[in-house]
This record gives C-alpha cells, structure tokens and sequence, in this order.
C-alpha cells in the first residue's frame, strides 16, 4: 500500500513518513524491534523520484531530524522518510526541554502566486522547484493530476513533456544531495576498529568502543540516503578494520554502501532477533571477526 507515497512524487507534494520499525515479515514480532524497513523507505513506491531518508540514533535526533523532514518536505515538494525502531520508541530517556523558539521556520508554500491567473502548478523554468500553491487562497486555479501532466496539470502523453516533467522532477535530488546531514565521529583517529552504524545501534555501538580492548572509534549514520562519499570515506580508509552493526539480517546499510559508493564491506554484527542491540552482543559478535 505505498501507492500514496509515488503520488506524492508524481504530484510534488510535501509528505514525512515517520516508519517505526518491528520485525517482519507480516506481524512478525509485533512488540519487537528490528532495522530491516531500510530498502522499504528506499524503494516505497513506483517510478523514480527523489527522496531523503533519515535515522535517528538518540530521543534528540528524533526531534531535530524530523522538523529538518518537513523543512525539506516543503522546500523540494518531495517525500520525505524518518526511520525510528521499536526500541527507540519505547525506550525511557532524559532529555533537556526542546528550544522551540529556536527552531528555523518550516518552509511553506506559495499561498498568493505574483500573476493568479497566469498560474501553472509545474511551471518548467530555470528552478526544478514549481511554485506550489494552495486551492482557496488566491484566485489561483490550481490542478494536480496523479497521471504525467504538463505545466498546467493537464494528463498529457507526448514524450517531450514526460521527460521535461520527469528530469525535472529528479533534478531536486541534486538539491538534496548538497544538504545531506554528516554522520556523527566518535573515538581516536586511526582506530584499528572502526564500528559503523545508523540508527537506534549508535548507543550500543558507542559503549561497545568504550569497552573494546583497543583503539576502536564509532561512525554513526544519521541520514542514510542519499549519501556523500566525502563525508565519511576519510574516516572508512583510516580504519585498520571496519565492521557493519546493523539491526537486520542481510546487511541492509552495507548493501547500500555498496551500491551507492562500491565500498564492499566484509564484517558485519547482524542482530534480528528481535532484541535490541547490546554492547555486550557486538563484542561478542567480534569474535569470530578479529
């Protein structure tokens, strides 16, 4: 049922899915935790388009990630995902008050577009970004068809306008791409272990390096697509050994490191039994790695 998410796409309009993961597949563990819905929010929909995909580590992360979604939501008319877990959900933590004076305003729409009359929903021009403007608020006449439109929102069929609308479309992407969040750096430089991670595991990960006998270091996966090499690679190549933590059975991060970068990774800590992931499960897990 994620027909919704590729009208979005297809529509330009702003949505943030907030997926909770729990083992699959079907009811699975209903009350358990897991990070397999990775290649959901990645592939969740027909068609191409452009999304973010985020994945909170921390209560505070939740908070920040999620008003940066729907900024983003908004700015690219786009749809947007957060990836939480079971386990971050239910678990109890101490967190200061959020400052939400301080927060930025969320981009919104166009409400009162310069010439109502002259108005077009998916105006082609030098910005990938069409004016979005809202029915009912000016004297704007706007028309969304969920079928390939042109600049009116008019069902068209001919070529030249499906791929003007569509390279528009994935041309926000190249936006995206330059706001990607950095993954967070924890530990000694150089370490002769790295742990990487995204999401719910970065506390586990973290005690895990406190604990490793050895110079060990953390790289937590705040948003995991899309990804820029020079964020982290640096910090990838300074590692003696590099080992994958993840929530699922197969490696799904691992995987999309591979795709995206063709950085193959060879260790992983896998975890899909429906418990959280523990430090004492990652050293135990380094064992038959090192």
């Amino acid at each position: 049922m994620v027909e919704g998410i590729s009208l979005a796409g297809i529509t330009e309009t702003p949505v943030v899915t907030i997926l909770v993961q729990r083992p699959g597949p079907a009811t699975g563990l209903p009350t358990r935790t897991e990070q397999a819905d990775l290649n959901l929010a990645l592939y969740a929909g027909h068609g191409e388009f452009p999304r973010a995909i985020f994945a909170p580590g921390t209560v505070d992360e939740c908070f920040e990630l999620t008003h940066l979604s729907f900024d983003l939501a908004e700015r690219y008319q786009t749809p947007m995902f957060v990836l939480s877990d079971q386990h971050l959900a239910d678990a109890y933590t101490a967190v200061e008050p959020f400052d939400l004076d301080a927060l930025p305003e969320v981009a919104g729409p166009v409400l009162e577009p310069e010439n109502p009359k002259e108005y077009k929903r998916y105006a082609l021009g030098e910005s990938c970004i069409s004016p979005r403007a809202v029915p009912g608020f000016s004297e704007a006449l706007v028309k969304v068809d969920s079928d390939e439109h042109d600049e009116h929102g008019h069902i068209v069929e001919d070529a030249p306008t499906r791929v003007a609308q569509n390279s528009k479309r994935l041309c926000k992407g190249c936006g995206l791409f330059e706001e990607v969040v950095p993954p967070s750096y924890y530990g000694e430089e150089n370490p002769d272990l790295l742990f990487l991670c995204w999401g719910s595991t970065v506390g586990a990960c973290l005690e895990a390096m406190e604990l490793y006998d050895g110079k060990a270091a953390v790289l937590h996966f705040k948003q995991v697509y899309p990804l820029k090499e020079d964020q982290f690679m640096p910090f990838i190549e300074a590692a003696k050994n590099v080992v994958c933590v993840e929530g699922n059975a197969t490696g799904q991060f691992g995987r999309l490191l591979r795709q995206e970068t063709g950085l193959g990774l060879s260790s992983f800590i896998l975890r899909f039994d429906g418990r959280p992931m523990t430090s004492a499960y990652i050293l135990k897990g380094l064992e038959s790695i090192l």
